[in-house]
């Protein structure tokens, strides 16, 4: 029944187009319908692409008639974050500066995705130059977050629009990126799995750029089945293999790190209880220390991380032009990064090397490492709106666990697990094993989920 196809995953609604129970075109019109009833203030679409969707589901539909689909998700909308350049259509990094910024071709991952068959939605929001792990934007608007609502709590960033997408039934699945946790952290606060692809396994081209040594395109999806075929469509490979992975081939370990300081209790309790059930289900489970983590934790946190200096030298001429249009927890970040030193970025940097390859021999042991993808449950939105210091406080925290995957290049597979609160067990892998961490998340999914 249409009513049910907002909560099917992406793959199963790709299945039903293949056995002809669903229309490409009316599958497509039906989330165009969602969208225009459930984000009348645009706050998770910042704009849509209907007549493009249209017409690529229309050829969708042709080519199920013929039995030529180019692959299990052709016919399939999703959405993408506003910064994947789209032929004609404003691609503008969630700030007005931009507005009139209108490309004339597709991102590479982009043009990928509509060559395999996807219908592309729209774009959705984010904050502004994607800095950001709690997912605000006051000059479009913050989307609340999609699992968390007892009150308007933070969506999680900054792929803030493509989460509430994908949780809210506004899209079967999204694409983000993520260059500190702009993937993860949205993921897990909204209920979703999340995959930080290794750096330069998808191509950035046409992917506006906030630090170009650690951007990564990524998923935001109901499944890891979902998460594993957009990442074969956007590298242009076959997806890899997810049959037969067991639990009881895994040896994990869970890191005691600095990943669990100050961790809430609905967090703490959650992933806790998932990692038991890991063990239950078979998997052999250590703790133990990662001073790796500690290592380089210490040092963004003396230093400061290179994020916010590249991002800076990439946006310096619009963001000493019009700092009054720029959020001022955006700006703030910008200008630590403007004033670090050159000295500075070459400590962290070093550091990043060393304990990188430390970290990658003691991986080396382990089917993945595992930690809480966020220490904190997403906070109310007035509460982190009321100022700067309230700002900082709770975006560092969101942001301490998943930006250790970013400097000490890693991939990253974020899981849901069950609890009063949204929460996320991460599994990290060497970078190059995204197949292998998606093959152990689909044992682990099931077994996460109860």
């Amino acid at each position: 029944m249409t009513d049910e196809w907002h909560a099917r995953t992406a793959v199963e609604l790709g299945a039903a187009i293949e056995r002809g129970d669903i229309d490409p075109v009316d599958l497509t019109d039906y989330f165009l319908a969602r969208i225009a009833e459930r984000d009348p203030d645009h706050l998770v679409y910042l704009r849509l692409t209907p007549d493009r969707a249209r017409a690529e589901a229309t050829a969708a539909r042709e080519r199920a008639k013929a039995g030529s689909r180019r692959g299990p998700l052709d016919g399939v909308p999703i959405s993408w974050k506003d910064i994947y350049d789209s032929a004609g259509t404003a691609t503008t990094m969630g700030t007005p500066l931009m507005a009139d910024r209108v490309p004339d071709r597709d991102a590479k991952v982009l043009a990928r995705a509509t060559q395999a068959g996807l219908v592309c939605l729209g774009k959705t929001n984010t904050v502004q130059f994607a800095l950001g792990g709690l997912g605000l934007n006051t000059h479009t608007g913050t989307p609340p977050n999609a699992a968390a609502t007892d009150t308007p709590r933070a969506p999680g960033g900054s792929s803030c629009g493509a989460a509430v997408s994908a949780a809210s039934g506004l899209a079967p699945a999204a694409i983000g990126s993520d260059t500190g946790g702009s993937v993860r952290i949205p993921a897990a606060w909204n209920g979703l799995v999340g995959l930080k692809t290794s750096f330069g396994a998808l191509p950035t081209e046409g992917v506006m750029a906030l630090a170009p040594s650690l951007d990564t395109v990524g998923p935001l999806t109901k499944s890891v089945a979902d998460a594993t075929h957009l990442f074969a469509v956007m590298a242009d490979e076959a997806p890899v293999d997810l049959s037969g992975a067991r639990l009881d081939d895994c040896t994990f370990l869970v890191s005691e790190s600095v990943v669990w300081d100050g961790a809430d209790t609905e967090i703490a309790d959650a992933v806790r209880a998932g990692i038991e059930r890991l063990a239950a289900a078979g998997a052999r489970v250590e703790w133990g220390a990662v001073p790796e983590f500690d290592e380089i934790d210490h040092v963004l946190n003396t230093i400061g991380g290179t994020v916010t200096s590249e991002g800076y030298a990439t946006w310096k001429e619009l963001i000493d032009a019009h700092p009054d249009q720029i959020d001022d927890f955006v700006l703030a970040r910008f200008l630590q990064g403007r004033d670090m030193s050159a000295e500075n970025i070459g400590i962290v940097e070093a550091a990043a090397r060393d304990q990188a390859q430390a970290l990658y021999e003691r991986m080396a042991g382990y089917s993945a490492i595992l930690a809480p993808t966020v220490p904190i449950v997403p906070p109310p939105i007035e509460q982190v709106s009321a100022g700067p210091d309230a700002y900082q406080a709770s975006n560092m925290k969101a942001l301490r666990n998943t930006r250790l995957g970013n400097v000490l290049p890693c991939c990253a597979l974020t899981l849901p697990c069950p609890g009063p609160m949204p929460a996320g067990l991460m599994l990290m892998g060497p970078p190059g094993a995204d197949g292998a961490l998606l093959r152990i998340g689909a044992a682990a999914e099931p077994v996460l989920r109860g």
